[in-house]
């Protein structure tokens, strides 16, 4: 693990950094994706709704952790105002960044570029989610469960699954996937709802392997409650619109 990067005095965690990085990756793909599909007017709005999308995500994350953690955030509250990347949840960060998204469509009554928006974000988000798994890697972050299986990684004094590992091929696969979806179908939605079927099988399946994953009252943990909704969302937007059946299958 390399947990601390030294650029002359400043010293920067990895994982902080890459997802700096990401951010910053996700923001402009966002806009260039908006762009190749939308032309410049849907690029223009890509643009002007990604700051409140972002600024909902960061207190989605938090929010999310620090409600699952209330044990520790209900004693010194001013953690709630930290933003430390091993402090922020995934899950929370895209439930906040689509609400607050949407919201801003909403009061610029632009709801019309939702679904254009909600695709370009669809193909937008796994490059800047490989990267921010990758700081998550180096920094020790998202432990897996001991293991013996032969690529298990050494952490923390036991042979681990590298959960942000597989969370790095999870989106790596959901952007190779989604890269098929565009040369098969032209039905607005498709992309999004591919990457929230993708993505939820991932958090159902991979968070079963963390020991650090948030816990709910009766052992439940709550990202895979998060993906199996992300799922059946899918699930309910694929049967209510027959029309969007891939091409050429």
């Amino acid at each position: 693990m390399y947990p601390i990067i030294e650029l002359g005095p400043v010293n920067l965690g990895s994982g902080a950094l890459l997802l700096v990085i990401a951010v910053f990756v996700g923001h402009v793909r966002f806009e260039r994706v908006a762009r190749r599909r939308g032309g410049e007017l849907l690029a223009h709005r890509a643009g002007r709704c990604a700051p409140f999308a972002l600024v909902g995500a960061a207190i989605g994350a938090r929010l999310w952790y620090g409600l699952f953690n209330w044990d520790m955030y209900s004693q010194s509250p001013e953690l709630f105002l930290m933003l430390r990347a091993g402090d922020l949840a995934w899950p929370g960060a895209l439930i906040g960044g689509a609400l607050a998204g949407y919201a801003y469509l909403r009061v610029r009554r632009m709801d019309d570029a939702g679904v254009s928006l909600a695709d370009a974000a669809a193909l937008a988000l796994p490059p800047a989610q490989m990267i921010a798994s990758f700081g998550l890697l180096l920094s020790g972050e998202a432990l897996g469960a001991p293991t013996d299986l032969p690529w298990a990684a050494p952490l923390f004094g036991a042979p681990r699954h590298p959960v942000a590992l597989y969370y790095l091929l999870a989106a790596l696969a959901t952007w190779g996937a989604l890269m098929w979806v565009v040369r098969r179908s032209s039905q607005p939605g498709m992309l999004a709802v591919a990457y929230l079927a993708l993505q939820g099988s991932a958090l159902l399946l991979l968070e079963a392997l963390r020991v650090d994953s948030l816990v709910a009252t009766g052992g439940v943990r709550v990202a895979q409650v998060v993906g199996l909704a992300m799922i059946i969302v899918a699930l309910w937007w694929k049967r209510t619109h027959p029309t969007s059946g891939l091409h050429r299958l």
